[in-house]
């Protein structure tokens, strides 16, 4: 059979319009989000829900008057302001292109799906202790969001935390990742509670002093600290950690109840009041009792 000079130069059009295709193809398959249409368990999402409760993560996550976790709230950090990052699945301006593994690194590592450094803020230094299955689950609970596309606030930072760089040099000096390790001297219960503290409920970011480069100082470990411009003091932590029943009086001379009203933001038996940043940390608590 004949071929033309016509029909090869046909053919050779063809052959090239499908290899672009390919080109492009395999050029985008990186950047797109993951399917809409992946299927998490109910009850994974459900165990997420709780999770992110006890995490706080919608607090943070959530500007006032904004959409729930679509970010742009300004948290107060030693050298400026840093404002928190849309979590929702929306694929542009929040994290609807991460995959779980991308999740499971930020979460444990401190590291964004381009592979930058982030801030503190989001503490990873504790979130670095939580299980891969509990952070996998996070993930199905924030992934199966309302996506809502919002452009975070740039970061208001001072010299030299606005060089992101900054941040190596940062975590090598007071950045530690690992799971966390059960104390086989401690009972169960015990474990569990330490678990959620040091790693979810990232209860020393608040009620632990830190240094001048805005480190924890993990030699004075919830010595009272401060939040959003709110104290966080060594009493309230402790308090909370080793609470009564509400009908059992106290060795401090408080009845379990006065610090439970305290602890909900109401006037204590010493006519003191928590509140503040404190107020959604006891909400997420109740998410386990």
């Amino acid at each position: 059979m004949t071929v033309t000079m016509k029909t090869l130069i046909r053919l050779a059009g063809v052959a090239a319009l499908c290899a672009s295709g390919a080109l492009v193809t395999a050029l985008t398959a990186a950047t797109t989000a993951p399917s809409n249409d992946t299927k998490f368990d109910a009850a994974q999402i459900a165990k997420g829900a709780e999770l992110a409760a006890i995490g706080n993560c919608g607090t943070c996550h959530t500007a006032e008057g904004g959409k729930p976790f679509a970010g742009g709230r300004p948290l107060s950090a030693p050298f400026g302001t840093i404002y928190s990052t849309n979590i929702t699945p929306e694929p542009d301006t929040g994290i609807g292109k991460w995959t779980e593994a991308e999740f499971v690194r930020a979460m444990h590592d401190g590291v964004d799906r381009e592979g930058h450094d982030l801030y503190p803020a989001f503490p990873y230094d504790h979130f670095t202790k939580v299980s891969d299955e509990d952070v996998k689950a996070i993930y199905a609970f924030v992934m199966t969001r309302d996506p809502a596309r919002a452009q975070r606030p740039r970061n208001d930072l001072t010299f030299p935390a606005n060089f992101r760089t900054s941040l190596r040099a940062w975590k090598a000096l007071y950045f530690r990742a690992g799971r966390f390790e059960p104390d086989s001297t401690k009972s169960t219960q015990w474990n569990h509670g330490a678990y959620l503290a040091e790693g979810l409920g990232h209860c020393g970011a608040c009620h632990t002093p830190r240094n001048a480069l805005g480190a924890e100082k993990l030699s004075d470990a919830y010595g009272g600290g401060e939040a959003e411009r709110w104290l966080a003091p060594a009493k309230l932590l402790a308090l909370w950690l080793r609470r009564a029943p509400r009908d059992r009086g106290r060795s401090d001379g408080r009845r379990g109840s006065e610090f439970g009203d305290g602890a909900r933001g109401r006037r204590a038996g010493d006519r003191s009041v928590y509140g503040g940043p404190h107020a959604p940390a006891h909400a997420g608590s109740q998410a386990q009792r």
